[in-house]
């Protein structure tokens, strides 16, 4: 599978989350072109190797701009 646009859109939301735009460059152009190693073998990525990746890479910026309420509990 490779990572379009419109699926990292889907992703993101579903995670609902939101990244920098450079970083979703960056995701795509990682995940949203063919991978070749050295000795010529494709690398074909799973939806679900992309899905884990993209949470791992996302992960800091989950809670950017939530508001935070503190109470105190009596």
């Amino acid at each position: 599978m490779l990572l379009t646009k419109q699926k990292l859109t889907a992703i993101l939301e579903n995670l609902r989350v939101s990244i920098p735009a450079d970083v979703e460059k960056e995701l795509l152009q990682e995940y949203g072109n063919l991978a070749v190693t050295e000795d010529g073998r494709v690398i074909e990525y799973s939806e679900q190797d992309i899905y884990e990746q993209l949470r791992k890479k996302v992960r800091s910026y989950e809670n950017v701009g939530k508001e935070v309420n503190n109470f105190t509990l009596t």
